[in-house]
């Protein structure tokens, strides 16, 4: 079956795991380490093809990387997190910050992504669906997907 292309700016989209610290619930609050589930709201933005575009956007390979999008960056906050664990005492948000402190990196695309047939100067060429590791952290291996939307003309077998 045929996938269309990733191109700039198309959407990456998962959940990842970050290590958080602060204070719990307790009374009185105690230190609270443990991890977080958050939403990642990237796209594709760096380490584009700067020879090939599809309809004039520069088309993404594996090696290209992702960020957060503007509505991604306050879901991708400490204290935006859920599924806390462990779960009891929980963590007071407020005093969450990720651990180590870098917190969010970029995204890159999975080990297994990109077309095994279409290269652009060697490298493959992301489809639709391929799997992204978010964050650069190893609670976000092959946590996003990325989804074509930037075009839908150019396709490839995956």
């Amino acid at each position: 079956m045929a996938k269309a292309l990733i191109v700039k700016n198309d959407p990456v989209d998962g959940t990842d795991t970050h290590q958080v610290d602060g204070l719990n619930t307790a009374n009185p609050p105690t230190p609270y380490v443990g991890t977080g589930d958050y939403t990642y709201q990237g796209a594709v933005t760096g380490g584009l093809s700067d020879f090939v575009t599809a309809g004039g956007t520069p088309v993404a390979v594996v090696t290209s990387t992702s960020s957060l999008r503007p509505e991604g960056e306050l879901a991708h906050k400490p204290l935006s997190g859920s599924n806390y664990q462990p779960a009891a005492p929980p963590p007071a948000p407020p005093s969450l910050k990720f651990t180590p402190p870098t917190g969010v990196g970029d995204g890159k695309p999975g080990a297994p992504a990109g077309s095994a047939l279409l290269t652009v100067g060697g490298v493959k060429v992301l489809l639709d669906g391929d799997k992204f590791d978010t964050c650069g952290i190893p609670g976000g291996t092959g946590k996003g997907t990325v989804a074509a939307q930037g075009q839908t003309f150019v396709t490839c077998a995956a």
